[in-house]
């Protein structure tokens, strides 16, 4: 008689809870083993086995396991026996289906290992949002936006060398879009009010960008430049097209393929920029896990309510300890326990709407602070 038929007449509640099951929408679901004596050797095979073929469905990601210990009568004798049992959990998808998600558990390991030895637990990161570059407004335009950016890099700087002692293992560059002012906001109806074509726009932010890198670079062993698309960043509006692919992005990566032509310079920095069906994208960053969105997916105030709608849904932002966003233009920190918003400012010249609407007028420059293991320190706006 086979394990799986003695446990059928010994039910426990591990037997409950991991009976063989699964679900599947057509595009994504779960497969479940229920409790096994031996792990399968062959995952793959998995999928004929419960009726998939493997030429339509696969599997994603790492498996969730579960491992006990029971005793069980066996069936017919007054005998027992104690055996080491294993159920497995994975994630399936159809073939082609589009990435709209991530390995959870993957992000979360990879966050909390140290792939590289650095100086310390710490990750030191500039947050620099919506510098709209090539927008005029009566606080200036693109020199002066340039001009206040670069004095809070070279703040920034100041501030390394200051919290260095306290080790620091890297960095993070991340831009939560509005890089550009782009041309198609409210209809184009502030071509007029925006100074440099889109090309002129986009070739500023590239070599802005390269710029940064150069000077973080020689600071620390491990460099990311995490960058995602405002509302400003979308190419065209006629139609509608992948949220992970505009004009901010589009900036990240050629300086990602121009950093590949100095590996000796450049071999420790990455680029990451969300797959081209997300808006957004959450990534490690040391052992804190960090989602980088603009913000203009959710209405002022209900970050908080996107945030849990997210993780109530398992999608990859519910794994995060940090929100980095923009978009409304004031520095913002809000938290719980466990989650940190941090909104950051802006640097371009104001809205001379707003300010004539409301009456309000912002702090302009990045922000600067410290990550160690979702936990912000030495926060301030340069």
């Amino acid at each position: 008689m086979s394990l799986e038929d003695r446990l059928s007449h010994y039910p426990s509640a591990e037997n409950v809870k991991f009976v063989p099951r699964t679900e599947f929408d057509g595009v994504r679901g779960t497969l479940s083993t229920g409790p096994l004596r031996e792990p399968p050797k062959d995952y793959a095979a998995l999928l004929t086995q419960f009726g998939y073929d493997p030429g339509e469905v696969r599997i994603v990601g790492n498996p969730r396991v579960s491992r006990w210990e029971q005793r069980s009568r066996v069936r017919g004798t007054s005998e027992y026996e104690t055996v080491w049992l294993s159920a497995f959990k994975f994630q399936i998808e159809a073939i082609g289906a589009p990435r709209t998600s991530l390995d959870l558990d993957a992000i979360v390991k990879q966050a909390r290992q140290n792939p590289k030895p650095g100086t310390g637990p710490h990750w030191a990161v500039f947050q620099a949002g919506d510098l709209q570059i090539g927008k005029r407004a009566s606080g200036g335009a693109t020199e002066e936006i340039l001009d206040r950016y670069f004095q809070s890099v070279e703040a920034f700087i100041r501030e390394f060398k200051s919290a260095k002692r306290l080790g620091v293992e890297g960095i993070q560059i991340s831009m939560p879009g509005d890089c550009v002012e782009g041309n198609v906001s409210q209809a184009g109806k502030n071509l007029w009010l925006t100074q440099e074509t889109i090309t002129e726009q986009t070739r500023i932010v590239r070599r802005l960008m390269m710029e940064t890198v150069s000077a973080f670079a020689p600071l620390v062993d491990q460099l990311y430049l995490d960058t995602v698309n405002g509302n400003h960043d979308e190419s065209q509006r006629i139609q509608n097209t992948y949220p992970g692919d505009g004009w901010a992005t589009e900036c990240a990566t050629a300086v990602a393929d121009a950093l590949e032509l100095n590996p000796t310079a450049y071999g420790h920095v990455k680029v990451r920029v969300p797959d081209k069906w997300c808006g957004c994208m959450t990534v490690p960053v040391g052992n804190s896990v960090v989602t980088v969105i603009h913000g203009h997916q959710f209405r002022v105030g209900q970050a908080m309510k996107w945030w849990s709608e997210q993780a109530l849904h398992h999608q990859p932002a519910g794994a995060a300890h940090i929100l980095q966003h923009g978009h409304y233009h004031s520095w913002q920190v809000e938290t719980t326990e466990h989650r940190t918003r941090i909104q950051s400012s802006t640097f371009d010249g104001g809205s001379d709407w707003y300010r004539d609407t409301h009456g309000a007028t912002n702090r302009r420059g990045a922000l600067t602070y410290l990550l160690n293991a979702g936990d912000v320190s030495r926060m301030s706006l340069l």
